[in-house]
């Protein structure tokens, strides 16, 4: 073979690298046999095939070539129901590769709702209304049980069904996610999977003005499945009343008011003045464009830094109140 073909050779090697790896049952630190996995490429037309596989009895799987002309390409498993993702950029080896799934329970109980917060934005022509929750799975065992759902909400008929719905899973990207009815009127369900880690859902919908205002609602959550308060917030220049409310306090950043629902079931908030913690400029357009999948982080984060004010001043105000009610906060009784 001359040095011309031998080049060649090598360049076609490279052109068409192969993809290995291993499955790993991160529930059992061990390779997982019997994985079906598919490696595809985004691109204009949406996600290529480029090829399936089965991953053998020690757990491991090849892609013989990959597809060439560089770009990011996922390797997906699935495993127990639940898809399981890897996305391999141009910058990462395509030689043993690890990929990793999670046996599946039914059981909520293996995942808490770690915060679950609702912003109120009333304006001149709406109410926009964005119901944040994180649900965090501190287990090694994915929840997954579509019949009841991984997240409950309640949804006012002045809504009229028009809600959307965004998932970012751990590691993973913002997706919209349909939300689905359940056998009780006004509840609305979303099935996704809660694998280990962080997971967070945003609810948005809008509601038509009224004077005065009343939002009726109800807390909701999936039966096992530990959850804290509902925090309704209110931005600057809006006010919330109601005998099921309890007032916490005002973020000091932006103002923003902060109450408690202390009711267990149904409740209600009189709504007064209008203000709105989003930039002005994105306002109008996040409520008008339709549910789609993009790359950049769902609008959570765009609230991201009130959130975690908001989340730090519950936690201060909390500890204030423990520490002026401690009964022994003085030592030795002085």
């Amino acid at each position: 073979m001359n040095w011309y073909c031998l080049c060649t050779f090598l360049f076609a090697a490279t052109v068409q690298a192969s993809i290995d790896g291993v499955v790993i049952n991160r529930s059992t630190n061990q390779p997982q046999p019997g994985v079906n996995i598919t490696l595809v490429k985004p691109g204009q037309q949406g996600m290529q095939t480029i090829g399936t596989t089965v991953s053998d009895a020690t757990g491991h799987f090849v892609f013989e070539k990959d597809q060439p002309g560089g770009g990011p390409q996922l390797l997906q498993a699935l495993y127990k129901g639940v898809n399981y993702n890897k996305l391999m950029t141009p910058n990462i080896p395509t030689s043993n590769v690890q990929l990793e799934v999670y046996e599946a329970t039914k059981s909520p109980a293996v995942a808490r709702e770690a915060q679950h917060m609702m912003l109120i934005e009333p304006n001149a022509s709406s109410i926009a209304v964005s119901e944040n929750v994180e649900i965090v799975n501190d287990s090694t065992t994915t929840y997954n049980n579509p019949s009841v759902g991984s997240l409950r909400f309640f949804l006012p008929p002045a809504a009229n069904g028009q809600v959307r719905v965004q998932v970012q899973g751990p590691q993973g990207m913002p997706l919209p996610r349909a939300a689905e009815k359940t056998e009780t009127e006004g509840i609305f369900k979303v099935d996704y999977p809660i694998k280990p880690g962080e997971t967070q859902f945003e609810v948005d919908y809008a509601l038509p003005v009224g004077s005065p205002f009343t939002y009726r609602g109800e807390v909701v959550g999936i039966k096992g499945m530990p959850a804290g308060p509902l925090r309704l917030i209110a931005p600057a220049g809006v006010t919330l009343a109601g005998k099921d409310l309890q007032s916490v306090g005002t973020e000091p950043k932006t103002q923003a008011s902060i109450y408690t629902v202390i009711a267990s079931g149904a409740f209600s908030a009189d709504i007064t003045g209008v203000g709105s913690l989003r930039p002005p400029e994105t306002t109008e357009a996040d409520q008008s464009d339709s549910p789609q999948v993009t790359e950049g982080q769902p609008q959570v984060y765009r609230h991201l830094g009130w959130l975690l004010g908001l989340a730090l001043s519950i936690l201060a105000v909390g500890l204030v109140f423990l520490y002026t009610t401690s009964p022994v906060r003085a030592p030795y009784g002085k």
